[in-house]
């Protein structure tokens, strides 16, 4: 009997995650949707679209609750998108984002594993992160993959982490895993306090004669690759 084939998203209500959402049903109809949620997760940015996807309720810190979906659904790719993302509060919260972004990644390659079988072997991607490599050199630009690792960020450090546990469990159980590391990347339905998104929403707030034409802005001299 033909089955569809499955695709679960953590993060899914995010930026990268909902936009993930858009590609899947725009070029690939015939696969089922899942998404891991938490109760008080904002479901905007999918709104559109609810009723092409399927919501599971479960978090990245409760792997019991990792377990019971994966046994469920058995998925034939997972995309691991969710993430705490802001490099500014990792520095006010240092040990949630390490908990969400290492031991939330850690709980779920290690339930994969514990859940894998002769109908289960799904393919993980794992996104990592820019940040892995902070502080660059002169002579190391443009990066490659091969740049050293100088995270300067509690956020930074957490996605070296989930970029070196994905490498572990490939090495160690065979687990396919493919990771990348993202870097700065911007859109619609992108949070507000990411510079590019503030920015344009000052600009469109001026235009539209709510606020005084004044662009209020940070760092200028930061230099980013997009």
């Amino acid at each position: 009997m033909f089955c569809k084939r499955k695709i679960l998203i953590t993060g899914i209500t995010g930026f990268v995650g909902s936009h993930l959402v858009d590609y899947i049903l725009a070029n690939h109809p015939e696969t089922e949707i899942y998404g891991l949620v938490r109760w008080r997760s904002p479901l905007d940015n999918i709104k559109h679209c609810l009723n092409s996807v399927k919501l599971r309720y479960g978090d990245l810190t409760d792997s019991i609750s990792l377990r019971k979906i994966l046994e469920e659904l058995r998925p034939d790719w997972i995309f691991h998108l969710a993430a705490q993302s802001y490099v500014v509060y990792s520095f006010d919260a240092p040990v949630a984002t390490l908990n969400a972004n290492c031991i939330g990644t850690c709980n779920l390659l290690e339930e994969i594993k514990q859940c894998r079988g002769q109908d289960f072997d799904p393919l993980v991607y794992i996104c990592s992160s820019s940040e892995c490599y902070g502080q660059v050199k002169e002579d190391e630009v443009p990066i490659k993959e091969n740049c050293p690792f100088r995270p300067a960020s509690p956020y930074a450090v957490s996605k070296v982490c989930e970029d070196m546990l994905a490498l572990q469990y490939w090495l160690s159980w065979g687990i396919k895993i493919i990771r990348t590391r993202m870097f700065s990347h911007t859109g619609m339905r992108r949070g507000f306090v990411f510079a590019e998104s503030n920015f344009a929403k000052q600009i469109a707030e001026i235009e539209a004669g709510l606020v005084e034409p004044i662009v209020w802005v940070g760092n200028l001299d930061s230099v980013r690759t997009f």
